[in-house]
C-alpha cells in the first residue's frame, strides 16, 4: 500500500531554492532524485492558515472557508486569532473535505503533527494540533497522544514556553523527533508534518537575514533526521515524500494602523481601560493584509464604499477591494461567510498592518522584520514545492504550479482517485 509523508516549512519562499547562500544538502538530494517547483503560488490572504487548508483541500478560501490567520467574529463582537487553534476545531472551520477525511474514509490511517486547523479532527487517527499556548496544548491534545509524548518523555510543562516564537526551533526539534516515532509505531498511510521556526525567524529578524538562513539549513537538518528513522529504501520502495510551503516572504518597516484612522473618523471608540468600546468599524491585521468590518450598521456595503477613500489616502496601503471583487480572489462573500471582511486591504512592500488602536500615528515603525499576507503574484510571495519517491520522476523542474495541485496529487498518490479541486494531478512528475 502507497505511503505519503506530507512536510510543510512555514515561510519557505521559493526564492530561496535559487539563492546559493541557503545550505539546505537534504533539500539539494531530494530533488535530484524527485521533482521540484521554485515557483508555487499561494492563496490571498497568503497567510498560514488559509495556505496549509488549500494544500489538503485543493480549493481556495471561499469554498474551504478559512479566510485568514486572524478575523473579527460579528456574532461574537470580538476579534480572533485562529493561529495555535484556540477558538475552532477543525469540523467547526473547514467546509471542504481535506486529503486525510478522504484518506481516513477510505480506511486508512492518517497522522499529523503540528498541523495548522485540526484541532480534534476526527479523521486524523494520530494528532497533535498546532498550539501556541500551554493551555491549548493541554486541553486540546488527546489524552492518548499526551499519554504517549509522556511515555517518550517530552517536557510537556515546556510546551507553551517552546511555542513562542523565538523558541519555535526547539519545539521543531520535537515535531521532527515525534514524526519519526509515529511513521514507525503508528504506520500511517498519510502523514503531515509542519516545521515553523523558519517563519517565526523571518517575522522576527527579515527574510534574507543570518537568523533567516540558519532556520532554513536547521530545518533541513530535521528533515534529513525524520527521514533517518525512517526504513532503508522506504522513499525508493513504498513512501512519497512532498515538502511544501505555504507563502513567500517581503521585507517590512513600516505597519499600517487602520483602527487608529478609523477612531479618528469617529467609527471607533476606546474607553477608560484603553479597550475598544463602541464600534462601528474594525479592522484585523492579516500581516500584509486585512479585513475591515462595518458593525452596526443596515447598509454595510454603503458604509465600506465611503470609507474607500479615506482608507485609500493612508501611507502604505497598496490595495482595497470590496465583497463584489471577492470572487476573482477567491473569496466568500460576507453573507455566506461572515468571518470574511467587508473590505479587504493589502499593503505595499515595506509594510504590514497592525490591530493597535490608540496614539495618533497611522504609520509607525514595524515591530516584524518581515511579513506575508500580500497577493500571491508578489515576486517574492511564492511558495515551494518538492516531490520524490516511487514512481515519481528524477530530477526534473516544473515551472509554476498552484498549491491548490497538492491534494489531488497526494489523493492520486494513495489510490484515492481524483478527488474535487481546483487543483490540477500533477501528472507530468510520474514516471
Amino acid at each position: 500500500m502507497p505511503r505519503v509523508i506530507l512536510v510543510s516549512i512555514d515561510g519557505f519562499a521559493g526564492f530561496y531554492w535559487s539563492d546559493p547562500t541557503v545550505r539546505i544538502p537534504m533539500l539539494r538530494a531530494l530533488a535530484e532524485r524527485g521533482v521540484v517547483a521554485g515557483r508555487m503560488e499561494t492563496v490571498f490572504p497568503s497567510t498560514t492558515w488559509p495556505a496549509h487548508v488549500s494544500l489538503v483541500t485543493g480549493v481556495r478560501p471561499d469554498s474551504h472557508g478559512v479566510v485568514g490567520n486572524s478575523i473579527f467574529n460579528r456574532a461574537a463582537n470580538r476579534p480572533e486569532d485562529l493561529t495555535g487553534d484556540p477558538v475552532y476545531d477543525a469540523a467547526d472551520l473547514l467546509r471542504a473535505p481535506t486529503v486525510y477525511d478522504r484518506a481516513h474514509a477510505a480506511g486508512l490511517r492518517t497522522a499529523a503533527i503540528d498541523w495548522p486547523a485540526t484541532r480534534n479532527a476526527a479523521s486524523l487517527d494520530f494528532n497533535l494540533p498546532f498550539f501556541k499556548d500551554q493551555t491549548v496544548f493541554e486541553t486540546c491534545t488527546s489524552p492518548g497522544v499526551w499519554a504517549e509524548l509522556s511515555r517518550l518523555g517530552y517536557p510537556l510543562e515546556r510546551q507553551g514556553d517552546w511555542a513562542q516564537m523565538p523558541k519555535r526551533f526547539l519545539k521543531d526539534a520535537m515535531v521532527a523527533d515525534l514524526a519519526g516515532h509515529v511513521f514507525l509505531r503508528h504506520a500511517p498511510h498519510l502523514m503531515l508534518v509542519h516545521f515553523l521556526c523558519v517563519d517565526s525567524f523571518q517575522h522576527l529578524y527579515g527574510p534574507r537575514s543570518p537568523e533567516a538562513y540558519w532556520a532554513i539549513e536547521y530545518v533541513d537538518e530535521r528533515i534529513r533526521q525524520l527521514l533517518a528513522a525512517l526504513p532503508a529504501d522506504e522513499l525508493d520502495d513504498r513512501t512519497a515524500l512532498f515538502v511544501v510551503s505555504d507563502h513567500g516572504f517581503l521585507p517590512v518597516t513600516q505597519e499600517i494602523r487602520i483602527n487608529v484612522r478609523l477612531r479618528q473618523l469617529g467609527l471607533l471608540e476606546l474607553g477608560a481601560d484603553g479597550r475598544v468600546g463602541r464600534a462601528e468599524a474594525r479592522f484585523v491585521m492579516n500581516h500584509g493584509a486585512g479585513y475591515l468590518y462595518v458593525l452596526e450598521t443596515r447598509n454595510p456595503q454603503a458604509v465600506a464604499r465611503d470609507l474607500m477613500p479615506e482608507l485609500k489616502k493612508i501611507e502604505g496601503v497598496a490595495g482595497i477591494w470590496t465583497e463584489a471583487d471577492y470572487p476573482a480572489l477567491g473569496l466568500p462573500m460576507p453573507g455566506a461567510n461572515p468571518h470574511v471582511g467587508d473590505l479587504l486591504l493589502e499593503a505595499a512592500p515595506g509594510y504590514c498592518f497592525a490591530d493597535e488602536t490608540g496614539g495618533e500615528q497611522e504609520i509607525g515603525p514595524s515591530r516584524y522584520r518581515g511579513t506575508h499576507g500580500q497577493l500571491p503574484t508578489h515576486p517574492d510571495n511564492s511558495a515551494f514545492f518538492l516531490a520524490a519517491g516511487p514512481g515519481i520522476r528524477r530530477g526534473m523542474e516544473l515551472s509554476e504550479i498552484s498549491s491548490r495541485d497538492v491534494a489531488p496529487t497526494i489523493t492520486h498518490v494513495l489510490g484515492l482517485g481524483t478527488a474535487k479541486s481546483e487543483g490540477r494531478l500533477l501528472g507530468e512528475i510520474f514516471n
